[in-house]
């Protein structure tokens, strides 16, 4: 039988005209992408579409809230095309463009490009009021000249300019081209846009750790699209599990630290928390290790996705819980207690997350590890194990100035049945039940307060409790440096401590009087293990601790 060697070629050459097809907008109805008649083949771009975008008609914009997607896109000369905020698109060919302002994202857009790109486009950050924000550069080459001209509004002293970098603490009036990858201060006049304009990054980013005295780097989503911070935005792809992983293990603390205008106070996120992606154009800080790690962080091209500004974080509704909350009638702070299978009551990195150590909090709530071996750390986030309700006491932490009237009010999400939360004032020997609707702690604090010792909360089944039963709980003995020891939780006129070494001999024993934290000198001791005996008019407890 004769073999036809045609078909194959004419399949060849159908192939080939069908690719080089394009769909064109004419605009002829409305601005609406979504809407066929605007289009010279009466059809909706999909992603097998060469899309090229003419000077025809009235401009695009997509709008619907609905993906749009083409293979390749052109924008033509005096054309342009605008993403408003919560709609996005997918290019997955290559982007062109022709005028420097023929693409424009607004806030909380996105935009993904899988191929290559050429051409500038204008994302426009919205800045919802004149105060700080940390932001990032969602283009490639935009300098601070023209970004101080675009915006018009950057607050300065008539020289410096309120842009603002970090090493060790913040130094302002930044001059130079916005790095792909780093973060910046930024505060404006008034409120309005932020505008970049540059070229799309579409090729992985790695950022030089730097070696600075705290450790705390500021960087920034490279891309005009958001990516996955921790595992529940995505279980493998994400911020912290990639710069997490063997031989990428650059991050001291699994942690990002995000500034959050509604608290006026830095946030931290990490692998226990709510579903969080980082905006475009958003700005945070890590902790590095400091020379160790690759020294590079981490963003990967394939991190990218789409979101809408609803979800910047998802709610995970079936995991135990507890935030509390602080308020002075004006500022209002939070800490955040999660109880997860498989966490430990001592320091779990990616889920115990301390408040930023980049600046002061003079108002502020945080906890301790339940664990007796604590270290003194300020956790905004401690996970613990979800079960043991009863036996686990957190120590919660205060700074605040005396005089002020502060409340406590707690969100309690899925506690077993009927484990109640309550909040111990141990200076006044009382406590109060939080988890009731409208239920609070308000007192006016007669002292200053400045870290642990006075507030503990406990989780019991107990519809009543007094102050004898929760007499001594909670109370921490920690070393705080080589001649000292701290101990947390102790309110007593007449309290006692005696500390014996492992074989049983009485190396201190000391008086004292405590309102709630107390240091004491240490003799000269051997390093090794001692237990610690501390005793009150209401008990004693043992603590075993490891000097070093």
């Amino acid at each position: 039988m004769k073999k036809n060697y045609l078909l194959p070629i004419v399949l060849v050459c159908l192939f080939s005209l069908t690719s080089l097809a394009q769909t064109t907008w004419d605009g002829s109805d409305s601005a609406d992408w979504h809407t066929a008649a605007n289009w010279d083949t009466n059809s909706i771009p999909t992603s097998t579409d060469n899309v090229v975008i003419a000077n025809a008609g009235t401009a695009p914009i997509i709008s619907s809230g609905t993906l749009a997607e083409t293979l390749n896109l052109t924008i033509n000369t005096g054309a342009t095309l605008t993403i408003n905020s919560a709609n996005s698109l997918t290019v997955s060919g290559n982007l062109t463009t022709t005028d420097n302002d023929s693409f424009i994202l607004n806030s909380g857009s996105s935009l993904i490009v899988n191929g290559t790109s050429t051409g500038n486009i204008t994302y426009n950050r919205t800045l919802a009021t004149n105060n700080w924000y940390l932001v990032a550069s969602p283009v490639v080459g935009e300098t601070v000249f023209d970004l101080i001209s675009n915006a018009g509004d950057i607050s300065n002293n008539g020289s410096d300019f309120a842009i603002g970098t970090y090493n060790d603490g913040w130094t302002y009036n930044y001059s130079a081209t916005l790095g792909s990858g780093w973060g910046y201060a930024v505060k404006k006049d008034a409120s309005g846009n932020l505008p970049f304009t540059g070229t799309i990054q579409t090729s992985d980013v790695a950022k030089t750790t730097v070696d600075t005295t705290d450790d705390f780097n500021l960087y920034g989503n490279p891309y005009p699209s958001y990516i996955p911070a921790n595992e529940n935005a995505d279980a493998n792809n994400n911020f912290l599990t990639v710069n997490t992983a063997s031989g990428q293990d650059e991050l001291d603390s699994a942690t990002i630290w995000f500034w959050d205008q509604a608290t006026d106070g830095y946030i931290q996120i990490n692998q226990g928390s709510p579903a969080r992606f980082i905006a475009p154009s958003q700005g945070f800080f890590i902790k590095n290790k400091g020379s160790f790690g690759d020294t590079f962080i981490d963003f990967k091209e394939s991190m990218q996705s789409h979101q809408s500004t609803e979800v910047f974080n998802k709610s995970v509704t079936t995991r135990q819980d507890i935030k509390l909350f602080l308020s002075d009638g004006t500022k209002n702070k939070y800490t955040e207690i999660y109880y997860i299978d498989g966490a430990t009551t001592g320091y779990d990195n990616g889920y115990d997350s301390s408040i930023f150590g980049g600046t002061t909090h003079p108002f502020s709530i945080f906890t301790e590890l339940v664990t007796s071996s604590n270290t003194g750390k300020k956790l905004g986030i401690q996970s613990l194990p979800n079960s043991n309700f009863e036996n686990m006491v957190i120590p919660i932490g205060i700074n605040a100035d005396s005089g002020l009237n502060i409340k406590f009010t707690a969100e309690v999400l899925n506690l077993p049945n009927g484990i109640n939360v309550y909040l111990e004032d141990r200076l006044k020997d009382t406590y109060a039940r939080l988890d009731e609707t409208n239920s609070n702690y308000s007192i006016t604090l007669t002292e200053n307060l400045s870290g642990f010792g006075r507030f503990y909360l406990h989780t019991k089944s107990s519809s009543t409790l007094n102050a004898d039963d929760i007499a001594l709980e909670g109370t921490s003995v920690y070393q705080l440096d080589k001649n000292s020891l701290r101990i947390t939780g102790i309110n007593s006129d007449n309290a006692r401590i005696k500390i014996y070494s492992i074989l049983g001999k009485q190396v201190l024993d000391y008086s004292f009087s405590s309102k709630g934290n107390s240091d004491i000198t240490l003799p000269n001791l051997n390093t090794g293990v001692y237990i610690v005996q501390v005793a009150t008019e209401k008990g004693k407890i043992n603590k075993k601790i490891i000097l070093e």
